[in-house]
């Protein structure tokens, strides 16, 4: 059978998925005879209803990789390199194979679901957090036992953490990953304003307590006397308040990101072209402003130009909200 005869049925819910299957007609059956040890082709029907192929990469028979390349793959896989660069190094072994860089994407995939055999998704990650010396704590449902939270942090991020505790930067990501929980990133910032990864953590609910309990898995990580000076969010007040109860002491702030992207989103359809540049330059003026009078000047500057009083209440607004409340 031609390999796009039939026809596609997809059962897949969580995303589409295509085929390359156009119910081609073209059959060919072989036969063996064990008695004279040889092969008789019966042709069925010998009409195709597509052009043939250009190149062999289409098809996916021509592409699979010998068992030596399997081994490469998984070998070079455990040592964390690019699929591509996998890719190229198998082309250059054997410069006749076809194959794309999705084929390694999912024997990647195959050998990890090998790996993971009879395991739920909770005990392979436990497992690969204690086998890489990550500190992890997790939170259970008192009458179910069931883990709720779990907060993860790597041993080089663990010691970063701790030499430079200054700077913490808290983001949530909602129903992003195939398990539709709310992802938390926290990243600090070196003393030559380079970002690191302090921890990560997976959360049940987007609660204030979710949030707070995870803060205090961070903070447990550095001794007493250490505590971050400055603490930026997005506004989510679940996060701005576990933020207060966790560090009540610490200058907390609004990441500038995230006002620009709220000022785009509700107020640049009210502005043409020409004078969405210049509100930009004076917002970026605002925003960079060294001093107090330099601010005020620019505060005030910055509705110059825009006639709309809603649209002038809208970006204070926008403004006020990235001040420490």
């Amino acid at each position: 059978m031609c390999d796009r005869g039939g026809e596609h049925n997809s059962i897949a819910i969580l995303r589409r998925s295509g085929s390359k299957k156009i119910g081609c007609p073209f059959q060919l059956v072989g036969l063996y005879n064990e008695v004279s040890e040889s092969w008789k082709l019966q042709v069925i029907n010998d009409n195709h209803n597509h052009e043939p192929a250009q190149n062999l990469e289409g098809h996916p028979y021509v592409r699979r990789f010998t068992q030596e390349e399997e081994d490469l793959v998984e070998n070079l896989t455990e040592r964390h390199m690019d699929p591509r660069n996998i890719l190229s190094i198998i082309k250059k072994h054997n410069p006749a194979n076809v194959s794309i860089p999705r084929d390694v994407y999912n024997l990647q995939q195959k050998l990890k679901n090998k790996n993971k055999f009879g395991d739920t998704p909770m005990q392979v990650l436990e497992n690969v957090l204690h086998s890489q010396r990550y500190v992890y704590y997790t939170r259970e449902d008192p009458e179910t036992n069931v883990v709720e939270d779990i907060f993860f942090c790597h041993p080089k991020s663990y010691c970063w953490w701790r030499a430079f505790p200054h700077v913490l930067m808290m983001d949530a990501t909602y129903k992003t990953n195939q398990y539709r929980l709310p992802f938390i990133q926290i990243v600090g910032m070196t003393s030559t304003h380079q970002t690191f990864s302090i921890a990560h953590a997976f959360v049940s609910k987007e609660r204030e307590e979710n949030y707070v309990w995870v803060l205090e898995m961070a903070k447990s990580m550095l001794n007493k006397c250490m505590e971050p000076r400055v603490i930026i969010t997005d506004r989510d007040l679940a996060v701005m308040n576990a933020c207060r109860k966790v560090f009540p002491e610490v200058a907390k702030y609004l990441c500038r990101w995230h006002i620009d992207e709220n000022i785009a989103k509700h107020c640049k359809a009210s502005f043409l072209d020409a004078d969405w540049k210049k509100f930009k330059g004076r917002w970026a003026n605002l925003c960079n402003s060294p001093t107090t009078e330099l601010y005020d000047y620019n505060y005030n500057r910055l509705g110059s130009g825009v006639s709309d009083a809603h649209l002038v209440k809208q970006l204070q607004r926008y403004i006020c909200n990235s001040m420490d409340q």
